[in-house]
C-alpha cells in the first residue's frame, strides 16, 4: 500500500458558515507553513489557549495558515490514537485531531475585538496576508527548543511580526518584561485567543508578496553590531530589501544585553529569569537595499547553511544568487535564464541546500546543483543546471517545499494538483513519485512539509524525519487546507 494518501481536510470556521446558506464565496488561503518549534506537551501546565479543542500531544504539529482574511490561525494537528484499526477509511475527522489554537491579529485588528469583545468585525474587504515566513529562535545544537517568529505581510508592504513563546519556557515560569498583549472572546464552546503583533513597520516599495525571515541558526550574522532577526522583502523595482524586525535574535556563544542576562529562547532559563523579546532597534529600519533596476521579485529564500546567501525569482523568468561576506558588499554571483515565464515557485533543499528547486508560470520545474558551495562562506561555486521536468504542472507552478529528508520535494499548481518528485531522476523524466489531482476547487496556492519531531521544510532543523511521520498540507483558493502522508 502506497504511503501517499489524503488524510484530514481543514475547513476554517467562515468556511462552514458558507456551506449553511452564504452564497459569498470562500475566503482563499494564500499560504500554509508547519512550525519547526516543538508542540505542547501533555503534561504542559499552560494550555494551548482556551480552546479545549486542541489536541495536546507530543506528537502533534503546529501549523499557520494566512490568505484573504484579517488573522493568521494557528493549528494543532495530531494523529488520533484511538483510531478503529479495521477501517480503511482515513480520510474522515477519527483520522486526525485538528484544533484551532489561536489567532495572530494586527494592532487595530485586535483594538477592534477588544473593544467589541467578538471578531465579527473580520470584514471580507481585508487585504489579508499574501506572505508568511516562520523561523525557530534558536542557534544551539537543539531542534526544538527556541521561541517561534512569525512575519506575514500585505499587499502594499506592510510587515507584522509576532513572537510565540517556546512551551517549555512558560512551564517554567519565566518572566517576557514585553509580552505581547492578548484577549480572549467566545463561549465555552467557542472561544479563541487573539495575539497581537510585537512589531508592526510599512515598506513602501515592496510588493507584500514576497518576504523571507532571515535563518537565526546560522551564527555568522549579517552584522556583528546588530542584534535583530532580519526580514527580506522583494520589491517592484526589482530589488530586495534586508529591514530589522525589532525583535531580539539569540546569538551563538554569547548573551543578549538587551535580556538582562538571559538568552532568548534559551532551554536552560529558568524560574525567575527574566527574558526580553524585543530589541532597541527601530522596526523596519533597512540595513540594505540589494538588486534594484531588474524585473519584480516573485519568490525569495534563503540559503539554509550559508549565512547571508539568498536567491530570488522573477516576473521576467530569471533566477539571481545574492552572497555577501560583509554589508558593503552583497552582490549578484549568479543569474540563471532558463525560463521566461515568471518564477513564483523557489526553494533550496533541505538540509544542506545542495540543490535549488525552481517553478515557473510554464509549468516547468528546475533543479541546479549547488553543492560545490557547500563548504564556502559564498555563492562564488557554480550552480548548475541539472534536470527540468518539462510539465511538472499543466499550468502555473505556485509554490514548492523541499523534504527534510533531502531526497524529494513536493510542488503545487494551478491545476489544482499537489505532486511530489525524487530530486534525481524523477525530474528529468517528469514523472512524479505521487500525484494528488482535484484536490482543490481552483488554484492551490502553498504546500508545505513536516512531521512530528519538529523537522519542517521551513525550520532549518538538523534532524530528520522519519518518512511514515511526514506529513503535506496544501491550502486553496477553495479556502481548504488538505492533509496527506508522505510515507514512502
Amino acid at each position: 500500500m502506497s504511503g501517499y494518501r489524503t488524510l484530514h481536510r481543514i475547513q476554517p470556521p467562515q468556511q462552514q458558515e458558507h456551506a449553511e446558506g452564504d452564497s459569498s464565496p470562500p475566503s482563499p488561503i494564500w499560504r500554509v507553513r508547519f512550525s519547526p518549534c516543538r508542540s505542547w506537551s501533555s503534561q504542559s501546565t499552560h494550555p494551548p489557549s482556551a480552546a479545549q479543542t486542541s489536541p495536546s500531544s507530543t506528537n502533534s504539529l503546529r501549523l499557520l495558515a494566512a490568505g484573504a482574511s484579517n488573522t493568521i490561525r494557528c493549528y494543532s494537528l495530531a494523529e488520533r490514537t484511538n483510531k478503529d484499526a479495521s477501517t480503511n477509511d482515513v480520510l474522515d475527522a477519527s483520522a486526525m485531531s485538528v484544533g484551532c489554537t489561536e489567532c495572530l491579529v494586527s494592532n487595530d485588528y485586535y483594538n477592534q475585538v477588544v473593544e467589541n469583545n467578538n471578531c465579527a468585525s473580520n470584514s471580507r474587504s481585508t487585504l489579508g496576508y499574501a506572505a508568511l515566513d516562520i523561523a525557530r529562535n534558536y542557534c544551539g545544537a537543539d531542534t526544538v527548543t527556541g521561541n517561534e517568529v512569525v512575519a506575514a505581510s500585505q499587499l502594499g508592504g506592510k510587515v507584522c511580526v509576532w513572537v510565540r513563546l517556546d512551551p517549555a519556557l512558560m512551564d517554567k515560569g519565566v518572566t517576557v518584561t514585553d509580552a505581547a498583549a492578548t484577549t480572549t472572546v467566545g463561549d465555552i464552546n467557542e472561544r479563541m485567543t487573539y495575539i497581537q503583533t510585537h512589531s508592526e513597520f510599512t515598506v513602501r516599495s515592496a510588493t507584500g508578496t514576497t518576504l523571507a525571515i532571515r535563518p537565526p541558526s546560522l551564527a555568522n550574522y549579517y552584522s556583528k553590531k546588530d542584534t535583530d532577526i532580519l526580514v527580506a522583502l522583494g520589491c517592484t523595482n526589482g530589488a530586495v530589501v534586508l529591514c530589522k524586525t525589532g525583535i531580539l535574535a539569540d546569538r551563538p556563544g554569547a548573551e543578549n544585553a538587551a535580556s538582562s542576562g538571559a538568552v532568548v529562547g534559551d532551554s536552560a532559563s529558568s524560574s525567575g529569569d527574566t527574558i526580553s523579546i524585543m530589541s532597541d532597534s527601530a522596526p523596519g529600519e533597512i540595513l540594505a537595499t540589494i538588486g534594484g533596476g531588474h524585473a519584480c521579485v516573485m519568490s525569495l529564500a534563503f540559503h539554509p547553511t550559508i549565512p547571508n546567501a539568498f536567491v530570488v525569482g522573477r516576473k521576467d523568468g530569471t533566477v539571481d544568487i545574492y552572497s555577501s561576506a560583509a554589508t558593503e558588499n552583497f552582490r549578484r554571483m549568479h543569474r540563471l535564464v532558463h525560463s521566461s515565464f515568471p518564477i513564483r515557485a523557489l526553494a533550496f533543499s533541505q538540509p544542506d541546500g545542495a540543490l535549488l528547486f525552481a517553478g515557473d508560470d510554464d509549468g516547468k520545474l528546475y533543479s541546479y546543483d549547488a553543492s560545490c558551495n557547500n563548504e564556502k562562506t559564498n555563492m562564488s561555486a557554480p550552480v548548475k543546471l541539472v534536470a527540468c521536468a518539462l510539465t511538472a504542472h499543466k499550468g502555473w507552478v505556485m509554490n514548492l517545499t523541499p523534504f527534510p529528508d533531502g531526497r524529494r520535494v513536493a510542488t503545487c499548481g494551478s491545476d489544482r494538483s499537489v505532486r511530489v518528485w525524487d530530486c534525481g531522476m524523477g525530474l528529468a523524466s517528469s514523472t512524479p513519485v505521487h500525484s494528488f489531482e482535484g484536490v482543490h476547487d481552483g488554484l492551490v496556492w502553498g504546500v508545505d512539509c513536516g512531521s512530528a519531531v519538529g523537522v519542517s521544510s521551513g525550520g532549518f532543523g538538523s534532524g530528520r524525519a522519519t518518512g511514515d511521520r511526514m506529513k503535506l498540507i496544501s491550502c486553496g483558493n477553495d479556502g481548504v487546507m488538505q492533509v496527506f502522508s508522505c510515507g514512502e
